[in-house]
């Protein structure tokens, strides 16, 4: 298959396009939010802060809605807390009332929960070689937000220490399926109708177990996923009851 050239107006994380409103890009406060973050963690990483600003956009996007529905944030694999911090610099979400719940192991993907049939896609290996001790960065970067709890565990197993009750956003970046399902299956009961489900990594290649097996999860609940040009993945749930009509698919 041949390619067509073309000069595009944003090439980063995978994602080049021309001919787009990228006015999003050139906002003053985004563009001030996300210099503050990249240069705390240009140090941790070897070829610098990976330019996600396109995700870290329809990560804000996504929490402005949220900030209408009843429940807290929480986010469940952050490491050093890229995108959260763009949504407490970019949103009332620091004023709100709501809490942030950042769940992490802050040392890197524990690699003997990973089941056999996940290995293939090396995935968490790779991510693993980026380790370092995100937590005391992340202390840095929520320093200013006092309703931002970060919480130090393995994911299912630490869910229980945020003790959440409703929940309006929720991220999933955990590079992993059967943790991100164990998650989802612990958190769906607490998503408010009208929440949003942000997936970090569902349309990215290479992470086929968990573009296959969230699938599989939202049609067992009569929901499908928007994919992302960003590789991200979107649910929005419904009002509930959800009354299914003949032409609902």
């Amino acid at each position: 298959m041949s390619t067509i050239p073309f000069d595009a107006h944003y090439a980063a994380d995978g994602t080049a396009v021309n001919n787009k409103n990228l006015a999003f890009l050139a906002d003053p406060e985004f563009d001030a939010a996300w210099r503050r973050v990249r240069d705390i963690n240009m140090p941790y990483w070897p070829n610098g802060t990976p330019d996600v600003r396109w995700r870290m956009h329809m990560c804000v996007w996504a929490a402005r809605h949220a900030l209408q529905v009843p429940g807290d944030f929480v986010d469940c694999g952050v490491n050093t807390g890229l995108f959260t911090s763009m949504i407490c610099a970019l949103t009332s979400l620091p004023i709100s009332g709501k809490r942030a719940l950042l769940f992490d192991t802050f040392s890197g993907i524990p690699l003997e929960r990973i089941p056999d049939d996940e290995k293939v896609t090396a995935q968490a290996w790779n991510m693993n070689i980026y380790t370092f001790d995100s937590y005391k960065v992340a202390r840095e970067v929520f320093a200013p937000y006092p309703n931002v709890h970060l919480i130090r565990g393995i994911l299912p197993d630490s869910l229980h220490l945020g003790r959440i009750e409703r929940i309006a956003y929720l991220n999933v970046d955990l590079n992993g399926a059967s943790a991100e399902i164990a998650c989802a299956k612990a958190l769906w009961p607490k998503l408010s109708p009208g929440a949003v489900v942000v997936l970090d990594d569902y349309a990215f290649i290479h992470h086929d177990p968990q573009y296959e097996q969230w699938n599989a999860f939202a049609a067992e609940r009569g929901l499908s996923i928007a994919s992302l040009p960003t590789g991200q993945g979107l649910i929005l749930i419904p009002p509930r009851p959800r009354f299914r009509t003949p032409w609902a698919r």
